[in-house]
């Protein structure tokens, strides 16, 4: 009897030792040092022309990253010669993607959908936004979704090209105790 309560007290210690070894600092980082996400979809503006978008940067916390909602953005595409063009608008989302952290860097899996229609609506908590193309414009519609996985290097982007024109990049980037960052994420800001 003695013997069966000393190996379960032993079993019980190494499970907690385990449990406790799992909490510390993630492979490949050194103490103190947190890692972000950043992201960015971007498309041709249709009035300037430009690339137009937004960038953000989520910090990993507890090896998680919430899902994102893009702004819902109105895009063109033209027919050769410019004479014609469709217009669309696009709401687009980021899964929460599925993270573990490797040697220089973070594994990634995660689904980018886009859908584009004649009118949209989002809302987000409190807000609820609506875009509509005019009934006598000729309009564009689509649904694209992929599912990518990555082993993101930090400071190397990869990225995806979506319909009309639309990109997805990610990358990941360390920072240091105070804040500052180790790694730089060749993402403009737009």
């Amino acid at each position: 009897m003695q013997r069966i309560l000393i190996l379960s007290t032993f079993a019980a210690s190494t499970l907690l030792l385990s449990a406790c070894a799992g909490l510390g600092t993630p492979a490949g980082l050194q103490p103190g040092q947190t890692v972000a996400v950043v992201n960015s979809l971007s498309w041709d503006n249709p009035l300037s022309g430009k690339r137009d978008g937004v960038r953000t940067s989520w910090p990993i916390k507890d090896g998680k990253v919430a899902a994102e909602y893009f702004p819902l953005a109105q895009l063109k595409q033209c027919e050769a010669g410019g004479n014609a063009c469709a217009w669309g608008v696009m709401r687009a989302k980021r899964s929460a993607p599925t993270l573990a952290y490797a040697e220089g860097g973070v594994d990634v899996a995660l689904s980018v959908s886009m859908e584009v229609a004649r009118r949209q609506d989002a809302r987000q908590g409190e807000t609820q936004t609506a875009m509509a193309i005019p009934q006598d414009v000729a309009a564009l519609s689509g649904k694209r979704q992929v599912q990518p996985s990555w082993k993101l290097k930090y400071g190397k982007v990869e990225q995806v090209e979506l319909d009309y024109g639309v990109r997805y990049q990610m990358c990941v980037q360390r920072y240091d105790a105070a804040g500052k960052a180790i790694d730089t994420c060749d993402i403009p800001f737009i």
